[in-house]
């Protein structure tokens, strides 16, 4: 097995288009710290501004339910900031700007749907796959060790998007880090975490998404053994999911679409698209859909005959 998933990796890595996914992934961070980066000065002259004139609206308020709720809301967070004494995380320091990037997940998200919709067609396409399957391995082998190849590659891109998030914050800004703890409002309440506990659940969660895609976009490989139709499909489905769900927000059954529980960073930053929606029951229907996925590409490449 080991054998196996090691050949794989060598079939992705080897490729010119994944060192182009890598440069893409790597430029587009550094594109956005540096647009950061001059704006910056921009920005903070305007917060001053705002502020300026939120706290002469604040003042002019006798009645504490006259403020708006976002007001409040920060009101509270630096109250609680004071009486904890903790220092708010610039946006413009390494560990804001790559609290802010779990977002760029998605550009992870598409290069491994790419990878591994093709990574099963693209065997057909080729015409190998007759090779694959006169060794003497067993054909669900070969099935999981190239969704084991791309599932690690998922975890490689993720790595390399937090490394260069860190280091482009760094360079751009500077490598201290001036608070070790988050604090932000949530349904519940006040939600105070360490940072990296903060960053690691927000990129884990983003993983998931990635995870359940990647497997979707695996299994209409294994499906339809055509690679152009298989990553466009995906990739069709991951960009335009999040709409179709809008439009089938007030059905009832609108809750068990994949698309409306796949992005679990909803329910980390309090903002589900479905609003009844809980972190538990989207983890439970991504599992399903999992399962699901599998079987029908554990049925579609081991137990339909090879065409010609």
């Amino acid at each position: 097995m080991m054998n196996l998933i090691r050949n794989e990796n060598m079939k992705i890595y080897k490729r010119t288009g994944t060192k182009v996914m890598f440069g893409i992934l790597i430029i587009v961070v550094l594109l956005i710290g540096l647009v950061m980066r001059f704006t910056e000065e921009a920005t903070e002259t305007q917060s001053e501004a705002e502020m300026d004139v939120s706290i002469e609206s604040t003042e002019l308020m006798d009645d504490a339910d006259q403020l708006p709720p976002q007001v409040i809301e920060q009101q509270e967070l630096q109250e609680y900031r004071e009486e904890e004494g903790i220092t708010e995380i610039p946006t413009n320091s390494m560990v804001g700007f790559t609290m802010q990037n779990p977002q760029l997940i998605s550009f992870v998200t598409m290069f491994s749907v790419i990878v591994g919709a093709g990574i099963v067609a693209s065997e057909h396409s080729n015409g190998t796959i007759k090779l694959l399957m006169i060794r003497p391995v067993k054909r669900w082998k070969i099935l999981f060790s190239k969704w084991i190849a791309t599932i690690q590659f998922s975890i490689v891109m993720l790595f390399v998007l937090i490394l260069s998030s860190l280091i482009t914050g760094g360079v751009l800004h500077d490598f201290s880090i001036e608070s070790t703890r988050v604090v932000d409002m949530t349904t519940d309440g006040i939600r105070d975490l360490n940072v990296w506990q903060y960053m690691g659940t927000a990129y884990f969660l983003g993983w998931i998404e990635l995870v359940i895609m990647t497997t979707f976009a695996f299994m209409l490989g294994a499906v339809f053994r055509n690679q152009s139709l298989s990553i466009g499909l995906s990739l069709v489905l991951l960009f335009t999911g999040g709409q179709v769900v809008y439009l089938l927000s007030n059905y009832e059954w609108a809750k068990y679409i994949l698309f409306a529980n796949s992005n679990l960073l909803q329910h980390f930053y309090g903002q589900p698209m479905i609003p009844e929606l809980s972190i538990a029951f989207s983890a439970m229907v991504i599992l399903v859909y999992f399962i699901l996925f599998k079987a029908i590409a554990y049925i579609s490449f081991a137990k339909r005959d090879i065409a010609d």
